[in-house]
């Protein structure tokens, strides 16, 4: 059911991003604004990668194959890298185009276009944002979640787009058109900057999933629960390995028992197992967990 629902809200922002895209690009060019013709194409890199998304969810939703034996959660720290390097080359972009804009003497935008667009996509962007916000707090979607990152990173284009015009508005109001001419470039430049920060959010956690670091919480977690049942249970020692894969957990625990060891039946293990389990926390279709029991320490080294 969550799944379902996963899929049909990446579905309605796919719709909603590529209806901004478009609107932004033509106002862009009728306008001559580059910072909104640069929103229209943020917005359109967006669309592709909420696209990705979809794909990816609908992957994740299906069982594991013999190809793909643990599934297909390794696909989603992936599509949030890629998501997180076009937002840092949209960046740069940004930041360099702006700076050229300045050097080059500025550029004139028709204002009477550009303010009341500007004002119409903050007021979409950031109603938006809030209520994807609000249904992800139940679906705790890590996709959802990053995917709304790209509304907030709009959002805050717009806003910050409508200020700009605005004050450009009231220079050539007051006689300083001269001025108002490098509004739109200086938007950019801090547009771009401003980029950098979500970019880092979503660049940094995907960016360990794809190259294996280990999650640390996860990590100590499992060394916390296994010492605690070590010292209950008079284990000889174990190890652990811990991996993560978007929101798939890969729990791999090997113990290592005591030759006096007194276990009457294989059920007791299992016994055992369920109580490691229960310590880890609540098992759901996310977590593997994995748990071996040995009398010789050669199986662990």
């Amino acid at each position: 059911m969550s799944n379902r629902v996963e899929q049909a809200m990446l579905k309605q922002s796919t719709a909603l991003m590529f209806a901004v895209a478009i609107a932004a690009i033509i106002t862009g060019f009728f306008s001559g604004s580059q910072s909104i013709l640069f929103d229209g194409f943020f917005s359109l890199v967006a669309t592709f990668i909420k696209v990705l998304m979809l794909i990816t969810a609908k992957l994740i939703a299906k069982e594991s194959n013999q190809r793909f034996q643990f599934g297909f959660w390794h696909l989603e720290p992936m599509v949030l890298l890629i998501e997180g390097s076009f937002l840092l080359l949209i960046a740069i972009y940004a930041f360099l185009s702006g700076m050229f804009g300045i050097i080059n003497g500025g550029r004139e935008v028709e204002l009477s276009i550009v303010i009341p667009f500007a004002a119409l996509l903050s007021i979409v962007c950031l109603g938006y944002f809030f209520y994807v916000r609000y249904r992800n707090r139940t679906l705790k979607s890590s996709l959802i979640q990053f995917d709304n990152i790209s509304w907030l990173v709009d959002a805050m284009l717009s806003i910050g787009l409508l200020v700009s015009f605005l004050t450009a508005l009231v220079l050539k109001s007051q006689g300083y058109g001269a001025w108002a001419a490098y509004v739109d470039p200086s938007i950019l430049i801090l547009l771009g900057l401003s980029m950098l920060a979500p970019a880092h959010k979503i660049l940094r956690p995907a960016l360990r999933d794809v190259l294996g670091i280990v999650p640390d919480q996860l990590d100590e977690k499992v060394r916390r629960v296994m010492d605690e049942v070590k010292a209950n249970q008079g284990f000889s020692e174990y190890v652990s390995y811990v991996q993560k894969h978007g929101r798939a957990r890969f729990i791999e625990i090997h113990v290592v028992l005591p030759m006096d060891y007194q276990l009457q039946d294989v059920g007791k293990l299992d016994v055992l197992r369920e109580q490691i389990s229960a310590k880890l926390g609540k098992p759901d279709a996310t977590r593997w967990l994995t748990i071996c029991f040995t009398g010789d320490r050669k199986w662990i080294a």
